[in-house]
């Protein structure tokens, strides 16, 4: 019944688009009974069957963004299994399994060698998968071309026929109607909302608790076993299986096509795409004879160049189009018209439930002056928190991190400062296990993390942000919050729902926290920098971290929202939460921190509180050589702060 009423909710035009698809329906419904022969109904069913193809194909490249060249070997395995089964000549009994055991277990083949595949691939990037999985397609089908005792080689294998072609209809429409709701169901949970956020940025979304290989890996094979599924049925229908007809190139292409014609990453565009496409090319067909392909050819070229977003990306105003998941937008997307600018942006409302931003010179003399900050009692170093011992990283003959020891406490505000090229980044790398440390030992709360995967560390609560912004662009500022949620807390019955009512509070707070209430239904690739940067920030907080690493969190950002990050940051310290800041800009690390760590050439160089580090001769010239020693009163203020000082 919710499913019935979240389908029914929306707009005028959404009401529209699914009543014409509840009138297609019930006219698939009634065609039988409207005196449609059995050619008619075979067609009907092979149009069923390539719309399930494409609907399968997209969960894979659509959703995930992993494009499969060989999709069509699930269907090829499900149809041969089924047969083999089935088969007279097969069987050294004379008789054949029934027809349902048989296609379920075709299904269930095809599933299980599409998560073994899945593991081994999917860990590859770009055209690698493509390759791999084109490669897997074509050794299958040589497997069944040599295998010839068991899959009758080129010749083929018979099955018995079928005699209620009605009742394999209605099997099909049944079939492909409750695929469609699934995926549509799906992608409105937190198990769709993880697959779009790998296809949008996948080290983000590690990074931010998700589970990405098994998530992959879970939806690959699905996609597996229901395309070996339609392949069983596909079989029983035809009567007849042989390798070039089974696995043959073209179906993959179609599902290909189909998806791209109707709208990638969409649920329903595989559906219109591949009735649009199947029926294309019988008018093509029919009037053109020889010439339909090239004329096919032809019309998909233009759909692709004048509607690349397909027929349902074109009503989409996110615009998940083909071009946006091979090609990132240009970094200087715009603000959209009627958004805030950073110089507009509103302070935190005065209430009760706001809260109070201390004065940021007074705390910034504090911090320069390595004092406590007001009344708060802060754990000193030393404590259990996060502490990296001996850490090496290697790249090839350069050693970019060397042996660098660094802690931060619990509650802890800690600045990681260095020229460029000192290995600050690369020790952030390290310590959140984006890569592996060539030496050395990482332990969280005495525990050593030196080996977890990233969604394993980030799901203990170390959360990240990036030196360059990774936010998923194509979804709204509200799904990037609420996909950046504590994974590890879910479990499997709450990854197949749909984001709860806390969730949704928790991230309404905090865009009201970071300014960004007002952009809540915006796309995220339409913010501009400084905004982009506050929805990170927002999203590292939304899994409730003990510790963010946080990188360069002024960097690109207008000058106008630096002291509101700042002021936002503290707000958030003084709520418990550490920070290890890599920052460019010494005065706000100045201003912000009790403890620095100063780097160079991938090793420690000081450290101290942040007047210490400022009057460290050592520090001074590896910033402005040694000249800049008989300048270094110059770079502080008589207050103590350094002013406008950035490596």
């Amino acid at each position: 019944m919710n499913a019935l009423r979240q389908w029914l909710a929306g707009g005028p035009g959404q009401v529209a688009t699914r009543a014409a698809a509840a009138v297609a329906l019930a006219w698939l419904v009634l065609l039988p009974s409207l005196g449609a022969g059995d050619s008619t109904l075979f067609t009907m069913t092979l149009m069923f069957t390539s719309v399930a193809v494409a609907i399968n194909w997209n969960l894979t490249g659509g959703f995930t963004g992993y494009v499969d060249f060989g999709h069509a070997v699930w269907f090829g395995l499900g149809a041969y299994v089924t047969a083999i089964l089935m088969s007279l000549q097969a069987n050294s009994l004379g008789i054949g399994w029934p027809p349902v055991p048989a296609i379920v277990i075709g299904a269930s083949a095809a599933g299980a060698l599409a998560a073994l595949i899945g593991r081994a691939t999917m860990r590859l990037k770009g055209p690698y998968f493509s390759i791999a999985m084109l490669g897997t397609f074509v050794a299958v089908r040589e497997i069944v071309r040599i295998w010839g005792g068991l899959t009758g080689g080129g010749v083929g294998l018979t099955l018995p026929p079928y005699l209620n072609r009605q009742l394999f209809y209605y099997v099909e429409l049944v079939l492909v109607v409750g695929l469609a709701a699934l995926v549509w169901w799906l992608r409105r949970t937190r198990f769709g909302a993880a697959l779009v956020a790998i296809r949008e940025d996948e080290l983000g979304a590690e990074m931010r608790g998700i589970a990405t290989t098994r998530l992959k890996v879970a939806t690959f094979s699905f996609a597996g076993a229901s395309t070996g599924l339609f392949g069983g049925l596909w079989a029983y229908q035809n009567t007849f299986v042989d390798p070039d007809i089974a696995f043959t190139e073209a179906r993959t292409l179609d599902a290909i096509m189909g998806t791209l014609l109707g709208g990638l990453g969409t649920v329903a565009g595989p559906v219109l795409g591949s009735v649009a496409l199947y029926w294309l090319r019988e008018v093509l067909w029919a009037n053109l004879l020889d010439y339909h392909l090239v004329a096919q050819g032809v019309l998909l070229i233009l759909v692709v160049l004048l509607v690349p977003r397909g027929i349902v990306g074109a009503f989409d105003r996110r615009g998940r189009s083909v071009r946006r998941l091979w090609r990132s937008p240009p970094s200087g997307a715009g603000t959209p018209a009627g958004s805030p600018t950073e110089a507009d942006l509103p302070d935190l409302p005065d209430g009760p439930d706001s809260p109070d931003l201390p004065d940021a010179t007074h705390s910034g003399q504090a911090a320069a002056a390595g004092g406590t900050r007001g009344d708060r009692d802060r754990p000193g170093p030393g404590r259990a928190g996060l502490e990296g011992a001996g850490i090496v990283k290697r790249f090839g003959g350069l050693t970019a991190v060397d042996g660098v020891d660094i802690e931060v406490a619990p509650g802890e505000m800690v600045g990681l400062i260095g020229p460029n090229g000192s290995g600050k980044t690369t020790l952030f790398d390290c310590l959140s296990r984006v890569v592996n440390a060539d030496g050395g030992a990482i332990r969280l709360d005495g525990a050593d993390i030196s080996g977890l995967a990233p969604h394993r560390v980030a799901r203990l609560g170390v959360s990240r942000t990036f030196q360059i912004i990774r936010v998923y662009r194509d979804l709204t500022v509200r799904e990037n919050m609420e996909l950046s949620i504590q994974w590890g807390g879910i479990g499997l019955r709450g990854l197949f729902r749909r984001t709860d009512s806390a969730t949704r509070a928790k991230a309404e707070q905090l865009m009201e926290l970071l300014m960004l209430d007002g952009l809540s239904d915006e796309p995220a690739g339409t913010l501009s920098g400084g905004q982009r940067r506050l929805l990170e920030i927002g999203m590292a907080l939304m899994s409730d971290p003990r510790l963010v690493l946080l990188d360069e969190a002024t960097s690109g950002v207008n000058p106008s929202l630096v002291e509101d990050i700042k002021d936002r940051l503290r707000v958030i310290n003084e709520q418990g939460v550490a920070f290890l800041l890599v920052e460019h800009n010494v005065g706000f690390v100045a201003d912000l921190c009790e403890r620095v760590v100063v780097l160079d050439a991938g090793s420690k160089l000081a450290e101290g509180t942040p007047r210490q580090v400022m009057d460290d001769p050592a520090v001074v010239e590896a910033y402005f050589g040694a000249a800049g020693r008989s300048g270094e009163a110059a770079a502080h203020d008589p207050g103590g702060r350094t002013e406008g000082c950035e490596t």
